[in-house]
């Protein structure tokens, strides 16, 4: 007799625990697993966001219930986040943890029924992919644009060992354009000597690029230090604000060719490091064009639109307008960060002037003034 396979299920749709900094707090995953291996991927390799090690899928009938439910029944809980932002139609973003057009798809097909199902109710979705195919997934450009992830053009196996060839995936880029889709760039991770300007060359038709820094887990030791040698970094190269991240002044420097590019050729852009957002030239980090509806209380587009000295008081008129304030929020912390705090306004309430809190206007770094990166951040200082 055939052993009997069990499939363990996981709710796929949540509020990211960055809504403060995201314009697209809607996080969908199909999987919990990849199978592209990258050895810079912090999602599985820093503990507090560590996957079960079992192989898992996302429950596309607990989906199904939950859209039928806010969409079809209108029955939403007043103080429910995840309700609340899924009838006020934020565009999704798909794949932040996991890709959802990883090879796996082909047998399972776990993203393909979740896109049949939320077709049905006009759901924007926004997939972030180092793919070269959506294995005949009903994608349609009047619901979904993309992000494809690159970080090089060499084909650099040792960091990236099972993600499909640049050409492979230009080919992918070329046809999703040919077929009408919105398609960015998203250069994440930023890593010193691998990450060139011959990217954005390769795809200098993008609708939009986003710049994010190389990120490592400081509890894992292995990780950091497999990384400082394969990329040729070093301890002193990093500032912990939650995770380790590059030196500002080592961000920007890098970063300058690529701005510098941009702006000469018109070319829509924006930084997703949390301490230089202010450079971003557009309201969503992921780009404007790419979204339809942001939630507009994130730290983008709050400098966006009213700079980098934006207000409390800015701030609080925004959650109102996005009626948001009540909805509860702790449950998205571990109990160790929500220091009593329940709804969204509490939060803000609690942390907005903090100098370590990073969706707060005083953490966007200036190079005028780069005392606060004397502070010693701890992991709870990031969302």
């Amino acid at each position: 007799m055939n052993d009997i396979v069990r499939v363990c299920k996981f709710v796929p749709l949540n509020v990211s625990s960055k809504f403060a900094i995201c314009g697209l707090p809607l996080r969908l995953d199909t999987y919990k697993y990849c199978s592209f291996g990258c050895v810079y991927c912090f999602a599985n390799n820093r503990e507090i966001m560590a996957f079960d090690k079992k192989f898992q899928v996302g429950d596309v009938d607990w989906l199904e219930r939950k859209l039928a439910k806010v969409l079809e029944k209108k029955s939403i809980k007043k103080d429910d986040f995840l309700e609340t932002l899924i009838s006020k139609n934020i565009t999704w973003h798909c794949g932040g943890m996991s890709d959802p057009f990883q090879p796996i798809e082909q047998a399972l097909g776990i993203t393909k029924k979740t896109i049949d199902i939320t077709n049905k109710y006009g759901v924007h979705i926004l997939f972030s992919t180092k793919a070269d195919t959506t294995y005949d997934c009903d994608i349609r450009p009047d619901l979904h644009t993309f992000q494809l992830s690159i970080t090089n053009v060499e084909n650099n196996k040792t960091i990236e060992p099972n993600v499909p060839d640049i050409e492979r995936r230009l080919r992918f880029y070329r046809e999703l354009k040919s077929r009408g889709f919105k398609v960015g760039i998203r250069i994440q991770p930023f890593i010193p000597n691998i990450t060139t300007i011959e990217i954005v060359k390769m795809f200098r038709d993008a609708d939009h690029f986003t710049l994010e820094g190389i990120k490592l887990v400081p509890q894992n030791e292995e990780h950091k230090e497999f990384l400082y040698k394969t990329l040729k970094l070093k301890p002193s190269d990093f500032t912990q604000m939650g995770l380790l991240n590059l030196l500002p002044t080592i961000r920007l420097e890098l970063y300058k060719p690529f701005i510098d590019y941009f702006e000469t050729h018109n070319i829509s852009y924006s930084i997703a490091d949390n301490d230089l957002r202010r450079l971003s030239s557009n309201f969503c980090c992921c780009g404007d064009e790419l979204i339809r509806k942001s939630m507009s209380i994130d730290t983008t587009y709050m400098l966006k639109q009213f700079g980098v000295n934006y207000t409390k008081q800015q701030i609080d008129e925004q959650i109102r307008n996005n009626e948001i304030a009540s909805c509860k929020c702790n449950d998205l912390f571990a109990s160790n960060r929500q220091e009593g705090c329940k709804t969204v306004q509490a939060f803000y309430d609690k942390r907005f002037y903090r100098k370590t809190s990073i969706f707060s206007p005083y953490f966007q770094y200036d190079d005028q003034q780069p005392s606060l990166f004397d502070y010693d951040f701890s992991e709870d200082d990031e969302l």
